[in-house]
């Protein structure tokens, strides 16, 4: 089989046969299950609804507070550390998490302070 595709032959052999593009491979049902095939594992999986979709406001806000209080212990313990991006392209700790706000564009700040209110 690697021989007529000309992978033994240095690419010398017979490739009329092999398809040259993937549009020729993808079947009709491939397409139909495409949006549900997970990368990693190479398996179809089933659409799962959403986790806070059955939850109120005041649930989905309480889930999110013991989110940030699990991250501030993280934090606090030395476990995970707040970074910014450096110019280097890699991460930089940081001492406070306020300064994540330094290089934001003015308008961008001015925006999320006007949420607040």
């Amino acid at each position: 089989m690697f021989a007529t595709r000309g992978l033994l032959s240095g690419g010398n052999g017979d490739t009329q046969n092999y398809s040259s593009g993937s549009e020729d491979s993808e079947t009709e049902e491939y397409n139909e299950y495409k949006h549900g095939i997970n990368p990693v594992t190479g398996c179809y999986q089933e659409p799962k609804p959403s986790p806070t979709a059955n939850m109120t406001e005041e649930q989905k806000e309480y889930e999110a507070m013991k989110l940030v209080e699990l991250m501030d212990n993280l934090t606090r313990k030395g476990v995970m550390k707040p970074c910014r991006i450096g110019a280097d392209g890699k991460p930089e700790p940081i001492e406070h998490v306020l300064q994540l706000q330094e290089g934001l564009p003015r308008q961008q700040v001015n925006m999320n302070d006007s949420d607040e209110d």
